[in-house]
């Protein structure tokens, strides 16, 4: 006993430690299990079911340590110190994200997979031969480093929108190739971009559907023309990823639309304003990420949007232009595009990506499917 004693005395600041890993423990075992963490605008793990087969394969293990790890009591608490910490020393990057001046926070891409760009462009090209008596349009927009250029640090490890904007001109050529980039760096003050999310804002996107509407030889209405709503507090997808914690909110806005949109048979406002009130409030456009959808408008002709999430605060705007924009977003679903081009014989169709997604989006040469 007396020996244990003098052991404790010994070495206090490791049997400290010890109880409270041990209290966290203990503590682990009685906490609620939460689905979702609004603080990194997630899903958490859910606990994994077990199988020999998972087991033998050394998944359940791998999925229990996800599960711990998502699930550690004080998360949230941990988290903020950490970022804290690296933000006292100065650290300029945090769990794939780079800071940039004025608060803008970049996507970290240091090895960028020009593998993969190549093969959905040659994918995108190889689908408008296929389709070359129809009006299609590519529409690759650069992310918020390719045009605030000046708001990034020297040798940030960020994508090279020019370089992608490059290579996709080079390599579409059977249809219409849409660069916006230069529209875009004219309007960069006018808060195209958000500082704590990896997307344009309903500004940046209203330039989008400008010039896509001119290309294709239509009107499209002047910004003043809409109506702009604002929703304060919005912190996005970078922050989510670096919990940054001396970082000011984004207001995230959006147009007056009363378009309606169909989801797996059942159609509602093409909002979900609930999601106002949650941290993921760009989940609201188009009610979020579906592999199809169907938006009826108060235009004329047919519109199909083969898309990333960057078109989702754009559509809105197209539903004055058009009777119908059917969307595709691939990541979503497994299925080609030919049978229902055939059927729906849309007036139009318009690929919309930025350019990060090119880089990392292995989905899109589903496009060339015929299923």
């Amino acid at each position: 006993m007396k020996n244990t004693l003098k052991n404790i005395k010994k070495y206090p600041v490791i049997i400290f430690f010890g109880f409270v890993l041990y209290a966290i423990s203990i503590g682990d075992l009685f906490s609620p299990v939460c689905e979702r963490s609004d603080l990194e605008n997630r899903e958490l793990a859910k606990f994994p079911k077990f199988s020999i087969s998972s087991l033998m394969k050394n998944k359940y293990n791998a999925d229990i340590e996800t599960f711990t790890t998502d699930h550690f009591i004080g998360r949230n608490t941990w988290i903020s110190i950490k970022s804290v910490a690296e933000s006292a020393i100065g650290k300029q990057e945090n769990n794939g994200v780079v800071y940039g001046k004025g608060g803008y926070m970049f996507t970290k891409v240091l090895t960028p997979d020009y593998k993969q760009l190549d093969k959905n462009l040659k994918a995108v090209e190889k689908f408008m031969e296929r389709h070359s008596d129809r009006t299609v349009t590519f529409m690759a927009v650069p992310t918020a480093p390719g045009v605030l250029t000046d708001l990034v640090y020297k040798d940030s490890p960020v994508v090279d929108s020019d370089y992608i904007l490059e290579q996709a001109e080079n390599t579409v050529k059977s249809g219409k190739f849409l660069n916006i980039k230069q529209v875009l760096q004219e309007h960069r003050n006018d808060y195209i971009y958000y500082r704590t999310d990896h997307h344009w804002t309903t500004y940046g996107a209203y330039y989008g559907y400008r010039e896509y509407l001119k290309s294709v030889g239509k009107t499209p209405k002047n910004i003043d023309d809409f109506k702009f709503n604002e929703a304060e507090d919005f912190f996005g997808t970078q922050y989510s990823k670096a919990k940054s914690y001396n970082r000011k909110a984004d207001v995230l806005s959006y147009i007056d639309c009363d378009a309606q949109i169909t989801i797996n048979d059942e159609t509602d406002s093409i909002y979900d304003y609930s999601c106002l009130d949650t941290r993921d409030k760009y989940k609201m456009f188009l009610r979020g990420n579906y592999g199809f959808s169907s938006v009826k408008g108060n235009g004329k002709g047919k519109l199909l949007v083969v898309k990333d999430s960057y078109a989702n605060c754009l559509i809105p705007y197209l539903t004055g232009d058009y009777e119908q924009i059917d969307i595709y977003d691939l990541r979503y679903i497994t299925e080609g595009l030919d049978k229902r081009i055939e059927e729906e014989d849309y007036d139009e169709i318009l690929f919309l990506y930025n350019c990060e997604s090119l880089l990392t989006d292995s989905n899109l040469p589903k496009i060339n499917l015929f299923n």
